[in-house]
Order: C-alpha cells, then structure tokens, then sequence
C-alpha cells in the first residue's frame, strides 16, 4: 500500500510540474527533476572515480549504483551542469555514459575538456548570466575564495520554486530573499591547515540563514573517503553524519526532496 500512495504522489507531482531534488550518489551529484526535464549536476555513474592518468594521486570508490543507474535515467537527463574541470566534478568515464550532444553548461576550462572529448553542446556559463534548461532556468554566481575563478554556484528555478548550490564555499556577498533550499558543504576540509577548501557545519549553518533558505542539504560530504596522494595535505572535520539542529534532507543516494 505504501508502495502505491507513493507512486501515485510521484505521478501527481508530475503532472503539476513540482521540482524534485534527488542526491544522486554518495558524494556530490545531484538530479533535478520535472514533468518534462531531467537535469544532472556534476554526474558520477562509474565504479571508482579517479583523477585523470595519475590515479595515485585522488581516487574514490562508490559505495552504491547511482541514482540515474537505479532507476534506468541516463538517457531521460536532458541537460548536464558541471560546476568545475576537477576531476570529481568533471568525470569523464561517467560523462561518456551520454550522448555527444547533451546540452552542457559548465565554466570555459571544463568546455575546453569537453570538446577535446567531441562534445558538441557545450554553454559557457558566465556569473550573473541566466539560462533557459528546458522548463527551469539556471543562474550563475561567483563562487567563494578560493574558487571564484574555476567554479561557480547557481540557483536553479522553475515556476513555483528556487533552489542554491554551491559546491565548495559560498560568497559571503551573496544574498537571496527566499529560496527553498540550498545545496552546501559541511564537513570542513583544509589544504596544509589553512586553506578552507570547504565549509563546516556551522558556517554552513549561518550561510542558510542569510540565504533564507528552508532546507539545507549537504554536498561534498564524507570527504575522508577520498583517497590518495594529495588527501595527505588535507586537514578534515566531518560533520554529516550527525546533522543535530539543521532542517536537512536528502541525506541517501535517491532520497529526494519536492519543492
């Protein structure tokens, strides 16, 4: 029964064209979804995501089938975001699984990756830019030191709701008067014990409620599960497993979230 009233409410959703947020693996992926579009942030569909040629140097193994695998939706994804050119964001092997042609909207280092690697749609997205995916519409955003130049954050909205993703560190200038949720990183993660590569919890925490957001969902996280060489100039402070005080969600790979 419980089956049922949940497909039946998925079906509803559908036709109403609500978004629907889905954590898409068990790192930093994430999956948008309409009545009519199926939008796919930073997708990670291999069994071992690695960085390019030197795979001693970075590595991850994934813990389970990804969300867009599961459910047979690698062919529904309709647009592609990559936030970055570094290897976890920009997984080759993952982003072959698509056709050439899938509209992808990234930052000018990652299209160069791409069109060596005969993608044919790629949009170069610029920080206060928008553009039209289908039936949402993406706006671009600078990142926060130190990756305001080699990434960018976005808000994602459709007819009835917005959320905010940012994948490493939010822009202290940045301000929003009501979003649904936003999309941040919580376990803190330093480079030599001083460079903040990645937000704690508690920041995370106050840049929630400057961006006036009502949920908050975690990204990036268990960075200890990363390996390789460079994790040994890395200084981390996990906190996703006990998210105590924050109004979260999308905690599993294929939880999801209707907004």
């Amino acid at each position: 029964m419980i089956i049922i009233i949940t497909m039946v409410i998925t079906i509803i959703y559908e036709i109403i064209d609500i978004m629907q947020v889905i954590r898409g693996d068990s790192y930093q992926s994430w999956v948008y979804s309409s009545a009519s579009d199926l939008i796919v942030v930073d997708p990670w569909l291999t069994r071992k995501q690695v960085f390019p040629i030197l795979e001693w140097l970075l590595y991850r193994d994934s813990e389970k089938s990804s969300y867009l695998e599961q459910h047979n939706q690698i062919d529904a994804v309709t647009h592609i975001i990559i936030t970055a050119h570094f290897s976890d964001h920009l997984d080759l092997e993952s982003l072959k699984k698509f056709k050439a042609d899938i509209p992808i909207f990234t930052t000018a280092e990652a299209a160069k990756v791409l069109i060596k690697n005969h993608f044919t749609n790629t949009v170069i997205v610029k920080p206060h830019h928008k553009y039209q995916l289908g039936s949402f519409e993406l706006e671009v955003y600078e990142a926060g030191s130190p990756y305001h130049s080699t990434t960018f954050a976005y808000t994602l909205r459709d007819v009835t709701s917005i959320i905010f993703h940012e994948s490493h560190m939010v822009d202290a200038n940045l301000s929003f008067k009501n979003l649904n949720a936003c999309i941040l990183t919580v376990d803190q993660v330093k480079v030599l014990g001083f460079i903040k590569v990645s937000m704690g919890i508690e920041q995370a925490k106050k840049m929630q409620q400057k961006l006036n957001a009502e949920y908050l969902l975690a990204t990036g996280i268990a960075p200890n599960k990363t390996k390789g060489l460079i994790t040994w100039l890395l200084s981390i402070k996990e906190n996703y497993s006990s998210l105590k005080g924050v109004n979260s969600a999308c905690n599993e790979t294929g939880d999801s979230l209707m907004l």
